[in-house]
């Protein structure tokens, strides 16, 4: 169990991790969760699943580093929450420390996609797209990786994966997240599932994503080329899920 206290105290115990004796010091995210969970926003789209008020980070001195961890938290305000089912962990700067993913939702505007960073002991957004503009309208993260081979990551989310259905990636750009590609017919979530329906998998060494059809009951791969993204379908949906033998290649 992670202790919490100050970020200071991580410096000091940094010396533990011989690894980083010589290198700059910096916190590494080893685990991310959501807390304090809030009915203030009635949007109610995922199950029993509330949203978070609170968003609390496991930082540690290095990646493998589990003695000495502390953890950091950001509370949301009264007029935003969490609008997600778990916060991830994807490097999207390319340095090989994982920066924390998360959905936002605004009482008013809707959902955002973000991402934090940690700078001087305490979460910072690093960047997000715009507000969808609406209450009551939500994206859902896919996954990250570097989909067309140019060395730098974009990440995979769906936008109002109950209405309007497009698959969109962006790429970091300063303080945005900036669209690079989309692709219309695709979702990967249905009002009430508890999970989304959607991941990235390496096939021969290009990343696909796996999500579903807009109607739920195709599963597609979805890859992206210079002409842009392109879906294949690979087999039938299972009760608007991915079924298991379709996850990998």
């Amino acid at each position: 169990m992670a202790k919490v206290f100050n970020i200071s105290a991580l410096i000091v115990g940094m010396t533990t991790c011989q690894a980083l004796a010589e290198q700059t010091v910096k916190a590494w995210p080893i685990g991310a969760s959501y807390a304090e969970p809030t009915d203030r926003y009635d949007h109610n789209i995922m199950g029993r699943i509330q949203g978070w008020g609170r968003l609390e980070v496991d930082l540690a001195p290095c990646s493998t580093c589990r003695s000495g961890a502390v953890r950091v938290s950001l509370d949301q305000p009264q007029s935003r929450v969490f609008e997600d089912f778990a916060p991830r962990l994807w490097d999207i700067t390319g340095d090989g420390v994982p920066e924390i993913v998360t959905v936002e939702s605004d009482l008013s505007k809707g959902a955002r996609l973000t991402v934090w960073e940690v700078t001087e002991g305490s979460l910072r957004r690093l960047a997000t797209t715009a507000y969808l503009g609406t209450r009551h309208r939500w994206l859902a993260p896919v996954g990250a990786a570097d989909f067309d081979r140019d060395g730098a990551i974009e990440i995979a989310y769906v936008e109002k994966p109950h209405l309007a259905r497009v698959l969109r990636l962006v790429r970091l750009d300063r303080d945005q997240l900036m669209e690079v590609a989309f692709l219309g017919g695709v979702t990967n979530h249905a009002i009430g599932q508890e999970k989304v329906e959607s991941l990235v998998r390496s096939c021969r060494g290009v990343p696909e994503i796996v999500a579903l059809s807009a109607d739920g009951q195709q599963v597609l791969a979805i890859t992206w080329d210079s002409a842009g993204l392109k879906a294949r379908q690979i087999g039938r949906a299972s009760n608007r899920q991915i079924p298991a033998g379709l996850a990998s290649c």
